[in-house]
Formats: C-alpha cells, structure tokens, sequence
C-alpha cells in the first residue's frame, strides 16, 4: 500500500500531462504512486510520456472510449493502493510543498483538502463557492459563515475511506458539475474541507477547449447543472439561481449575456 495515489484523468493533453508528471517526479519525496486514466486520446498523450513508463510508480491505464471525467476517476481509483487519494487535473503542475501537505492529508483522514490554483495571468483561483441555491446565495452576502461551500475539482485530496464512504465521484455527469456534486455530498455527510497552502500551477481548459465552442461548453455546463437541481432541489431553485447570473451577467460581463441565454434554452432540449 503506498501513502498517496495521485490519480489524473487525460484526454488529448498529451504536452499539459507530461509537464505535470514531470512536476511530480521532480518535487515528492513521499511514497507515491501516479495513476493515469486516459478517455481514449488521439494525440499520442501516452507517447509523449513514454520517458515515465519504466518508473513503477506511473500507471497507464487507457480506456476504450471517453467516459468521462467522473467515471475514469471512478475506475483508476479502484485499482489504485493509496491511503490518500489526490484527483490532479492533467493541466496543472506542482511544487515540493506538497510533500507536507500529503503529510497533513494522512494525519487527518477524516477532512478532505483542496489547493489553491496559480493562473497563467497570475491570478488565484478555486476560493470556496456558495452552493449555487437561494439559502447559500444570501448566506455569501449576508453570514457567509453559513454558507455551505464548494470548490473546482483540479485538485481534492480525500481518503480512500471517506471517497468510498460519500459514494464516490457521481457519474451521473459526463463533465462539469460534478465537483458541485462532490462537495455537496461532503457537506451531507458532514465531511469537514480544508484549503492547503500549496499553491498548484493551472493552465486551465486543457481538454474542453480543443474540443467545444463557448457556446457548446456552456450547453453542457447547464446541461450538468441541470442535474444537479434535479438530484438535490427543485427546478424552481435551478430557475431563481439562473435569474440571478443573468442579472450579473447583465451588469458585470453583458457581452457573455447573448450566449448564457441560448445555452440556458438549447441545454433544456433533448
């Protein structure tokens, strides 16, 4: 059994995913293993890598087809040896602070941990989100204290116990949403969350952007959203949120406007 298994799902980033095992192998010093589940790539993403397939501590897994990014999650982590399980996206690179934040991570089973996210501009990301739905709205503004939170999946670290526990990553997402989903049921199961000090490099849309237009990414963004509501709550919370982007939309970003209203009305057909 190893202490951390560092599981990445691929699809067609085959430069993005060497420059992260590149970073791995370069900053740890933990007992490691890297698990690599790829959706079916035609770049050659495994060929690119060929430099890591005499270390046994890098596992290429291709799949037959693009399952997804919850499922190939799913699959590489049931063959995967480690007490702690990090879900790395395959555009991100690291640094030898996460040796200790490994360490912290197998000292607390019991709280799942995120990291802060380095932009290319230089701009941080992945700061706890309200849960999109009317209660959390208004706790974010008026007593965000309870507010319930979630983060973006480019980097969740959880015990192999606690992941088994809250069911795993849902599949009932092809992609998007399902960090949504992940984080909500932590907060079910009463699973504490915790922000590490690492920060980790993101070059961010390394897969979907070769593969949709905005307008096609933001169809199966509400796609995903729209299952959400639909295990959770109720279309009328899934309207009142929408409403509400609109107007901010409306007032902070109006040239996405255009494109958040046909996507809100192709994403509802079949």
């Amino acid at each position: 059994m190893r202490d951390v298994s560092i599981i990445i799902v691929n699809y067609n980033t085959g430069n993005l995913l060497r420059n992260c095992l590149d970073s791995i192998r370069s900053s740890l010093d933990i007992d490691y293993e890297v698990i690599v589940a790829d959706n079916a790539s035609t770049d050659g993403s495994f060929s690119k890598c060929s430099g890591f397939k005499e270390d046994s501590r890098f596992i290429f897994m291709p799949l037959d087809s693009n399952y997804g990014f919850a499922k190939a999650n799913n699959m590489a982590a049931a063959v995967a040896s480690g007490r702690i399980l990090h879900f790395l996206n395959p555009d991100t690179e690291i640094g030898e602070g996460m040796n200790e934040d490994y360490r912290t991570a197998l000292r607390s089973p019991g709280t799942v941990f995120v990291n802060p996210l380095l932009n290319r501009d230089g701009s941080i990301e992945n700061r706890p989100k309200p849960v999109p739905v009317v209660r959390d709205m208004f706790c974010w503004y008026f007593c965000r204290r309870k507010a319930r939170m979630w983060y973006k999946g480019a980097s969740v670290i959880i015990s192999a116990d606690v992941f088994e526990r809250i069911g795993k990553w849902s599949e009932d997402y092809f992609m998007y949403a399902e960090d949504l989903d992940l984080f909500y049921s932590l907060y079910l199961h009463d699973i504490p969350v915790r922000s590490l000090s690492s920060t980790i490099f993101h070059y961010g849309g390394g897969s979907s952007s070769r593969k949709w237009t905005d307008l096609e990414r933001e169809i199966v963004v509400q796609r995903s959203s729209r299952l959400f509501y639909q295990k959770y709550f109720s279309k009328y919370q899934y309207i009142a949120i929408r409403l509400y982007f609109l107007f901010h939309y409306l007032v902070k970003n109006p040239r996405r406007l255009p494109v958040d209203i046909r996507a809100w009305r192709l994403s509802g057909k079949k």
